[in-house]
């Protein structure tokens, strides 16, 4: 089940993922431009016969330049922080200049070069709104009618004016419209966010159910054995070691009876409350059913997860539960093993099983560890 969570994960959208998609579809933009220019220079439509082969390289350098910058900005993360964090208003900026000015050293293929802005506008149109696409339509009806008239000024007698003011008003006409279209494109894309983050929340919310103990908020019995299963494997790899330890509450059964289920559950609540506050951070707690409890301590020996398990049981045992009734006192008992290179992880469990068979036979409300193969040390009990 857990796998089936961490699946529907990926394909929930994700914030980094989907910058980094925007950063490089601004960069294939850009790509497909410098392509379409390479044909208009190699075919001899590009910028006369005083534009040579340097002046194209150093003019795509200067472009280049610029967008690997900005891919280095939002792909290493950089950009993160900031409140648009792919930068779209600034890139689509660069884009539409850079189509602009090419565009005047093409003078029959004009119009094919600034229709390239539509492209980054519907990519613009992902991450912005009404007035700022309008912005960015407005920057490119000048830009266009500048170049046209900078083109008419220097080339006026190779030039169609008409057919060049009559290519702007059509690109002036389709700005409008795609403004509308592009607002309507960016209002989906929000309802979607929305829709992604609580699909992120309600993700969580199962897989937190799928991993806990409905009760106590501790890990459940099928989680805890995924936990021993990883530090098995890390114990494997290398140097490292870890201990578990079984806890029981003694006399639970005579509490719920006496007492009854309702105390019963506050005890073992509240008990999950006392030993996540009395455990280090590295440590994980899990419920194995009714009032058993299990601790898995990473990098630990025997020695020090005793420790650990006894200070939990000296916390409990000076715990206060009058407040539930008066005559209410809860101890525990523990047993404690260390994991043995290549053990089975069944073995280990059954070793701390055993010292806590040991703890309960020799009065309860005490922790026993079992001492390693290679120790002279004989089994502690508090």
């Amino acid at each position: 089940m857990i796998a089936d969570i961490e699946k529907a994960r990926k394909l929930a959208v994700n914030g980094q993922r989907m910058n980094r998609r925007y950063a490089l579809n601004s960069a294939r933009i850009s790509l497909v431009h410098t392509g379409i220019c390479l044909i208009y220079f190699v075919g001899d439509y590009f910028g006369g016969p005083q534009f040579g082969t340097v002046q194209f390289v150093a003019l795509f350098a200067g472009i280049w330049l610029v967008n690997l910058v900005y891919l280095a900005l939002v792909l290493t993360g950089w950009t993160e922080s900031r409140k648009d964090p792919v930068l779209a208003v600034p890139m689509t900026l660069w884009l539409t200049t850079s189509f602009l000015v090419t565009a005047y050293f093409v003078d029959s293929f004009r119009v094919s070069l600034v229709m390239l802005f539509f492209v980054a506008m519907l990519l613009a149109s992902f991450r912005k709104g009404f007035w700022v696409l309008a912005g960015l339509s407005l920057y490119a009806i000048v830009g266009y009618a500048t170049v046209v008239a900078v083109a008419i000024s220097d080339r006026s007698m190779e030039l169609q004016w008409s057919s060049e003011i009559l290519q702007w008003f059509i690109f002036t006409v389709t700005c409008l419209g795609f403004v509308l279209t592009g607002t309507l494109i960016n209002r989906l894309r929000t309802r979607l966010s929305d829709k992604n983050e609580q699909l992120a929340g309600a993700l969580e919310q199962v897989r937190e159910m799928a991993i806990r103990d409905e009760l106590t908020g501790l890990f459940n019995r099928r989680h805890v054995m995924e936990i021993l299963e990883q530090q098995q494997a890390l114990a494997e790899s290398g140097d490292y070691s870890f201990s578990i330890c079984y806890l029981d509450l003694d006399h639970f059964k005579p509490i719920n009876d006496r007492f009854g289920h309702g105390v019963g559950d506050q005890v073992l609540t509240r008990f999950a409350h006392i030993a996540r506050g009395s455990l280090r951070e590295a440590d994980y707690i899990g419920r194995l059913g009714g009032e058993e409890f299990i601790l898995m301590l990473p990098d630990t020996d025997h020695s020090e997860a005793w420790r650990v398990a006894e200070r939990l049981r000296q916390t409990l045992e000076e715990t206060d539960f009058s407040d539930l009734h008066e005559e209410l006192r809860v101890t525990v008992s523990a047993g404690v093993a260390e994991y043995q290179a290549r053990e089975d992880l069944d073995a280990v469990m059954a070793r701390a099983d055993l010292c806590l068979y040991q703890a309960k036979e020799n009065g309860r409300n005490r922790v026993v560890y079992e001492a390693t193969p290679d120790s002279k040390d004989q089994a502690l009990q508090a």
